[in-house]
């Protein structure tokens, strides 16, 4: 019997585009498509935008402009461009993004006053 070896990855945070810093394990960000080429794709969030890398090319074959991707991914920086080489890529189509942006605000609030506690 074959056995294989167990992988432990780090959690994806979730960031606003904005808060992405190169350096940081994973993390996941929401966006709208402005950009797309054949292995790279440019999402923006509403705080900043940043070039998603796509080694596997299946990873972006179903994403198209004006698309709402999460990505899941590790953070680069490249010649001062803000870079994501993605790990996985969902699309988000029926998402309501006001009301995600509405509930991200409301959750670092609660955080906010929990840590004053």
């Amino acid at each position: 019997m074959e056995e294989f070896a167990h992988i432990r990855w780090a959690p994806a945070r979730d960031r606003a585009i904005s808060e992405v810093k190169a350096g940081e394990e994973r993390v996941r960000v929401l966006g709208l498509v402005v950009d797309k080429k054949e292995a790279e794709f440019t999402l923006d969030d509403g705080t900043g935008q940043i070039v998603v890398i796509c080694e596997d090319p299946k990873l972006g074959e179903n994403v198209e402009l004006g698309s709402k991707v999460r990505v899941y991914g590790i953070p680069l920086i490249a010649g001062g461009i803000r870079e994501l080489r993605a790990e996985i890529v969902q699309r988000m189509n029926g998402l309501d993004l006001q009301l995600y942006d509405e509930m991200r605000r409301e959750i670092k609030k609660f955080e906010r006053e929990l840590q004053r506690i």
